[in-house]
C-alpha cells in the first residue's frame, strides 16, 4: 500500500481542459423572478485583467434539469464591449443550466455553466 502512494501525487491521464481559465463571466437574467417564456440573458466576459472582452461569438444554450427535455438555443449579441444580451426561451418552469458557448476572436473556445433554479411557471 506504501508503494502505491507516491501514484496518488504523480500526474496521470486526463483530459486537457478545453477552458480557458483567463476568462471570467459575470451573468444575470431579467426579470426576476425567472419566470416560463422569453427571458433576457446578460452577461459580461473579461479577462485576467478584468478587461472587458470584445468581439466573442457566443450561443447560449437552455437544459432541463431532467433528461427527456429538448435544449434551446439563442445567439448572443455584443451590446458595447465585452457586454453581451441573449433572449432565452424557457420552455417550462422548473431547474435549468444555462451553457455558455463562446468562440473568442482569437479562435479560442470557452465553456461556462450557470444553474438556473425554481424557474416558475406561467
Amino acid at each position: 500500500m506504501l508503494a502505491a502512494l507516491p501514484l496518488l501525487f504523480t500526474p496521470g491521464c486526463r483530459k486537457p481542459a478545453n477552458d480557458q481559465g483567463d476568462i471570467s463571466i459575470e451573468e444575470s437574467i431579467a426579470p426576476q423572478p425567472v419566470r416560463a417564456g422569453t427571458e433576457t440573458i446578460t452577461f459580461r466576459l473579461t479577462n485576467r485583467s478584468h478587461q472587458p472582452v470584445a468581439g466573442a461569438r457566443v450561443q447560449v444554450e437552455g437544459d432541463m434539469s431532467h433528461p427527456g427535455m429538448a435544449p434551446v438555443f439563442a445567439g448572443a449579441r455584443e451590446i458595447a464591449p465585452g457586454d453581451y444580451r441573449a433572449p432565452l426561451n424557457f420552455s417550462m418552469g422548473g431547474d435549468w443550466v444555462i451553457l455558455f458557448h463562446i468562440n473568442l476572436s482569437d479562435g479560442r473556445k470557452v465553456e461556462r455553466q450557470m444553474d438556473v433554479k425554481g424557474v416558475e411557471s406561467n
